[in-house]
């Protein structure tokens, strides 16, 4: 395998040894001592608690929504129930009137 490789810029030729193998490893090793520098630092706990407390947050906040989205449609139905038993009722007792009133549900 060739040592050198030959790169073309500028419409000159130059030779330069492991092309991009360099920079992908200086990166990493970058990326791994940055990564390094900010979890050893002290105020990092505290970091990742506040994020911890903020994601349990967000995800009160939308439990909360959910469960107000999946009450409605129930609530809607009792008070459409309620609001039919009331008018049956009512046609019962327009239609018989000397029957005894029917206990109105419990709830």
């Amino acid at each position: 395998m060739e040592a050198a490789k030959s790169i073309v810029e500028n419409g000159k030729t130059t030779e330069n040894e492991n092309v991009g193998f360099e920079d992908d490893v200086d990166s990493e090793d970058d990326e791994e001592n940055l990564k390094r520098r900010i979890s050893s630092h002290p105020l990092y706990g505290l970091l990742i608690e506040t994020n911890f407390n903020c994601l349990k947050e967000a995800y009160y906040i939308t439990l909360k929504k959910l469960k107000a989205a999946m009450e409605e449609p129930l609530q809607e139905s009792t008070s459409f129930i309620e609001e039919m038993y009331i008018q049956l009722r009512e046609l019962s007792e327009a239609t018989h009137p000397n029957n005894p009133k029917p206990n109105s549900p419990t709830h």
